[in-house]
């Protein structure tokens, strides 16, 4: 969920929406996922995976989004560093009532992939992020459940469960479920944790790094262990800008392929 469901972006992008007056676990996660006033947004991105051996690879990223409606987006990821993985490009074109378009550009091969509904559940450039959960979620795709209210390092919060809503879901992703800590004060997910398809604890997602930015709560540092096989991947977002005014142009196979 977008990276937890919802990470990047996304991920990144989630802000407080307006009151619902009935607090169960669905309304709750609509209001995590609705979008804020932003039009469009960039900003540099480091993904760094640590191996558990303690060796580190570290990848440097431009990234761009923009809101075409009230439920879709577009994303676009370009690796800028190192030497090896420069070119590469990754874009979400997203829909609000059919799975959303990923797509993946190789330049050794001068190809674009497009990954398939099936291909959501593999490893985003070798980290430990899905490419289900670079992107916003969609909210068919679950079954929430309110678990309860806590308090986290001091802060209230809500508990959400989120189970796929369908097996075949649960079998590309690997999730049997997640739960997730809302924080109740801008409904921003601060702590998630993910459960295989066996039931047992796999992954778990910190938030260390929030920023309001125009009005916008945005996740500028996101830290995914892998505690099955002691790994971790970090994405960090800074130089980020709002409402920069990206044509559309931007986020279509052609621009991802001629990017130099």
């Amino acid at each position: 969920m977008k990276t937890s469901l919802g990470l990047l972006v996304i991920v990144i992008l989630w802000s407080t929406a307006p009151a619902f007056t009935q607090q169960d676990g669905a309304s709750i996660m609509k209001k995590v996922l609705s979008k804020a006033t932003w039009k469009d947004m960039t900003a540099k991105v480091t993904l760094t995976v640590t191996s558990a051996s303690g060796s580190k690879r570290v990848r440097k990223i431009d990234m761009m989004s923009r809101k075409r409606t009230d439920d879709e987006s577009d994303m676009l990821m370009r690796f800028t560093e190192p030497a090896d993985v420069r070119g590469t490009g990754f874009l979400i074109i997203e829909h609000a009532t059919r799975d959303d378009d990923r797509y993946l550009y190789l330049p050794a091969l001068r190809r674009i992939k497009r990954i398939a509904s099936s291909g959501k559940g593999g490893n985003f450039m070798g980290s430990d992020f899905k490419y289900y959960d670079v992107g916003r979620p969609k909210l068919a795709d679950w079954n929430f459940r309110l678990v309860k209210s806590a308090h986290v390092d001091g802060i209230d919060c809500y508990i959400i469960e989120a189970r796929p809503a369908t097996p075949e879901l649960e079998k590309d992703i690997g999730y049997q479920k997640i739960f997730q800590w809302v924080d109740k004060s801008n409904y921003t997910i601060i702590h998630s944790e993910y459960y295989d398809r066996l039931g047992k604890k796999w992954k778990i997602l910190t938030v260390p790094g929030l920023k309001k930015i125009n009005g916008v709560w945005f996740q500028t540092h996101l830290v995914m262990r892998d505690i099955q096989a002691n790994r971790r991947s970090e994405f960090v977002f800074r130089d980020i800008k709002v409402n920069v005014g990206l044509p559309a142009s931007t986020f279509t196979k052609r621009a991802l392929s001629q990017w130099h």
